[in-house]
C-alpha cells in the first residue's frame, strides 16, 4: 500500500512539472514589447548651414520712410513732380524735397552732401571741376526755340541762331520773320539748358559770345513767360515744358520738335536729364528706392508721359 502510494506522489509532481513547462513555453513565446531605449528618436531641428550663413527671414520689410533731399535743373520740374508725386502716393511715409534752382546747384550741393540726390539737365564737365558724381540719365528732352505767338518765323537754321545769340542779326527780317528788333532771352550763366544749347549751336566759345544785350532770366517758366509778353522775343527752354497756347515752337533746321522727331533723331537740339548722386556713397533707403522707381517700368511710363523720351 505505501509502495502504491509513493507511486502515485510521483506521478504527481512528474505532472506538475510538465505543466510548469508547458507555462514558461507559452509565456517564452509572446512577444516582448521594444524597451524605451531601443524606439528610434524623432528628428532633431536643423541644423543652421555650417558657413554661418542665417536661416531666411519671412518677416515683412518695414515699410519706407525718411526725407530725401534734392534739388537742381529747373528744366526738370514738370516730369520730376510728377515722378515724386506717384513715388509719394505709393510710399507715404516718404518725402523727396525737390528744390529748384538750377543744374550748377544740383551739381555743387550735390558734391557737398547737402542733397542726397541731384539734378541736372547737362552732361558733367570734364575738366575736374564736377568729378565726384555718378550721373544716372534717366530721359532725353528737347530744346525748343520758342517766339511769341504773333511772330511768323517759319524756321531756323544753326547758323541762324548763332548769329541771333552772338548778336550778329539783330532783325527779325532777315530771318524770314517781320521787320522788328530780336530780343534775345537767355538762361543764366550754370543753367543746364543753356549749357546744351550753347554747345549744341557753338555759343560761347572764344569768338561766340552771347549778345550782351541779352535778357537773362532764372528758369524754364521765366523763359516761356517773358517770350510771350513780348512779340520780338526769342529764348529756348525744354520742349516738355512747351504751354502751346503761350509761345510757338519754331522749327530748327526745317524740322518741328515733337516725340516723333525726337525719337526719330530728325530734330537734332536735345539733351538727357540725370540724377546725380556721390560716388562711392551708399543712398538712404528711400533715396535709392525713389531712384530704383525713376529708372524702372512706372517711372519711365511717366517720362513719356511727359513728352520724353524714356532711357529703358
Amino acid at each position: 500500500m505505501k509502495k502504491t502510494t509513493g507511486i502515485l506522489l510521483a506521478l504527481l509532481a512528474l505532472t506538475a512539472a510538465l505543466l510548469f513547462t508547458a507555462c514558461g513555453a507559452t509565456d517564452a513565446g509572446t512577444p516582448t514589447p521594444p524597451a524605451a531605449a531601443d524606439v528610434p528618436p524623432s528628428s532633431p531641428p536643423a541644423a543652421p548651414p555650417a558657413d554661418g550663413t542665417p536661416a531666411e527671414d519671412d518677416t515683412p520689410a518695414p515699410p519706407l520712410s525718411g526725407v530725401v533731399k534734392t534739388g537742381g535743373s529747373t528744366s526738370v520740374e514738370t516730369v520730376m513732380n510728377a515722378l515724386i508725386f506717384q513715388f509719394q502716393a505709393d510710399n507715404t511715409g516718404v518725402t523727396v524735397d525737390y528744390e529748384m534752382n538750377g543744374s550748377g546747384d544740383g551739381i555743387k550741393n550735390t558734391i557737398s552732401g547737402l542733397y542726397e540726390i541731384g539734378h541736372s539737365s547737362r552732361e558733367l564737365k570734364s575738366d575736374g571741376s564736377e568729378d565726384g558724381l555718378d550721373a544716372i540719365a534717366y530721359a532725353i528732352d528737347g530744346i525748343a526755340v520758342v517766339a511769341n505767338l504773333e511772330n511768323t518765323v517759319s524756321d531756323l537754321t544753326k547758323d541762324q541762331l548763332l548769329g541771333i545769340y552772338t548778336g550778329a542779326v539783330s532783325n527779325w527780317q532777315d530771318v524770314g520773320g517781320p521787320d522788328a528788333p530780336i530780343t534775345v532771352v537767355t538762361r543764366e550763366p550754370g543753367s543746364g539748358t543753356r549749357s546744351a544749347f550753347a554747345e549744341i549751336i557753338g555759343l560761347e566759345k572764344d569768338d561766340t559770345p552771347i549778345a550782351a544785350d541779352a535778357s537773362v532770366v532764372d528758369s524754364t517758366g521765366a523763359v516761356q513767360t517773358t517770350v510771350s509778353q513780348n512779340p520780338n522775343a526769342i529764348g529756348y527752354m525744354s520742349f516738355s515744358d512747351v504751354d502751346d497756347t503761350k509761345v510757338n515752337a519754331v522749327p530748327y533746321e526745317g524740322v518741328a520738335i515733337s516725340t516723333d522727331t525726337l525719337k526719330s533723331g530728325d530734330y537734332l537740339l536735345k539733351r538727357e536729364f540725370y540724377l546725380l548722386t556721390r560716388t562711392g556713397a551708399a543712398l538712404s533707403p528711400a533715396a535709392q528706392a525713389f531712384t530704383d522707381f525713376v529708372l524702372g517700368a512706372d517711372g519711365q511710363r511717366i517720362v513719356a508721359d511727359n513728352k520724353l523720351l524714356p532711357i529703358r
